[in-house]
């Protein structure tokens, strides 16, 4: 049946509810609820922040099996678990009496939670549901993780300005799951034709019938896979160094804490209208061309912060770096979907986020090396190098449709 209203962008709208919900609330807003925690059990900021590089790593080695999963199960059940989950971990979290408990429970609940129904789930949702337009919607699915950095800090900061921490989490427990779940179960569906509708009507790509069906196994023999992985190291490294040290790069430079916020903020702004465009862009030109087009401006920001480094410089670099940094998710997704094909989608992205899990160690490296050396050039200079050690593997990537 064909409607005029697509009835894809009522799943995509879910999905990226989810994401920015999960990721919002388990990632954006977890230095708020951190500070709290260290004026309520005394640990020290290291200890405290421990918790959030153990619940990504955690959540990066679920990926392989929560993206399997997705492949295989109903979408509609496993974004209300991931969600459920969330809830428990926010409502058990509120009841915690030491910190090694929250370590506990965001390492297997609120890991969990995101793995089910983060990143991993929106983008799945959106590769099912769009072939001819599969690029922009990738690019509009990853704005859900955008959404939740910009709209749950401040909810969390609101909150906890009116009520503690364990009464936050706790309304926070309550309200999400009231809110999502109903939505997830009445509007997610696995595929268009589980609905008893067209596909998408612009199918922009030629679909081949019978796609193969990729094990793990295949899947890590394939040689695009590990081209596609080495490609792409560099301009995932670059915005989450820059950004986790943002704050004391900003203080080196005697730039004040809101100027910092607002810098986090034309970031933020930046990465939506990246992912849109890249989005967009996917769906029309070559997918090499289109990793340079993420490249250029990832390593321009390199450079500006190598320059005389100045509020203007750092200005540049993040409105840079947003816009570059935007094409991640979308790339990621077309690159995937064209090769391996829809129905292993979940696991070829759930293996690609584990073994780019690593990333998270970019932070506290960049803050090794200024605590070493007396600056962060060093370590803007050894990713410049990572970029170009690894941007020729996108040589091997090459773009060819499978199963789109």
């Amino acid at each position: 049946m064909k409607t005029p209203w697509f009835y894809g962008w009522n799943v995509l709208g879910v999905g990226m509810m989810s994401m920015a919900m999960t990721m919002g609330v388990v990632f954006s807003a977890f230095s708020f609820f951190a500070v709290a925690w260290m004026d309520a059990f005394g640990t020290s900021r290291g200890e405290t922040l421990l918790i959030m590089s153990v619940a990504q790593l955690v959540t990066g080695l679920m990926y392989p099996f929560t993206g399997r999963a997705m492949d295989r199960s109903s979408l509609r059940w496993i974004g209300a678990a991931g969600i459920l989950c969330l809830a428990a971990g926010l409502l058990v979290s509120s009841f915690t009496t030491a910190l090694w408990q929250l370590m506990v429970i965001y390492a297997l609940v609120m890991a969990g939670a995101n793995a089910l129904a983060g990143a991993l789930y929106s983008q799945t949702v959106a590769a099912r549901w769009f072939r001819g337009r599969r690029g922009l919607a990738l690019g509009l699915s990853s704005i859900g993780s955008s959404i939740g950095a910009l709209v749950f800090p401040l909810l969390v900061s609101t909150l906890l300005g009116v009520m503690d921490w364990r009464q936050t989490m706790q309304l926070l427990a309550l309200v999400i799951p009231l809110i999502a779940v109903p939505l997830m179960l009445l509007v997610i569906a696995d595929s268009p034709e589980q609905k008893g509708i067209e596909p998408d009507p612009d199918v922009a790509q030629p679909r081949v019938d019978g796609e193969p069906a990729w094990s793990t196994r295949m899947i890590l023999r394939e040689r695009y896979f590990w081209a596609m992985l080495i490609a792409l190291v560099p301009i995932v490294v670059t915005p989450v160094a820059l950004t986790g040290n943002l704050a004391p790069y900003a203080q080196d430079l005697d730039i004040s804490a809101q100027a910092a916020g607002g810098l986090m903020s034309i970031w933020a702004l930046c990465n939506i209208l990246g992912k849109v465009s890249f989005g967009y862009l996917a769906d029309r030109i070559e997918q090499r061309l289109l990793y340079l087009l993420a490249l250029f401006p990832s390593v321009a920001a390199l450079l500006l912060l190598l320059l005389a480094p100045s509020y203007l410089t750092l200005l540049l670099a993040m409105i840079a770096l947003g816009l570059g940094s935007g094409g991640y998710l979308p790339l990621i997704g077309m690159m995937i979907s064209r090769h391996f094909g829809v129905l292993a989608y979940g696991a070829v992205v759930g293996l690609f986020l584990m073994c780019t899990r690593a990333t998270v160690l970019a932070p506290p490296g960049a803050g090794w090396v200024r605590d070493h050396f007396g600056s962060y050039d060093y370590f803007w200079i050894g990713v410049l190098v990572l970029f170009a050690v690894c941007a020729p593997a996108i040589i091997f990537v090459r773009d060819r449709t499978r199963g789109s």
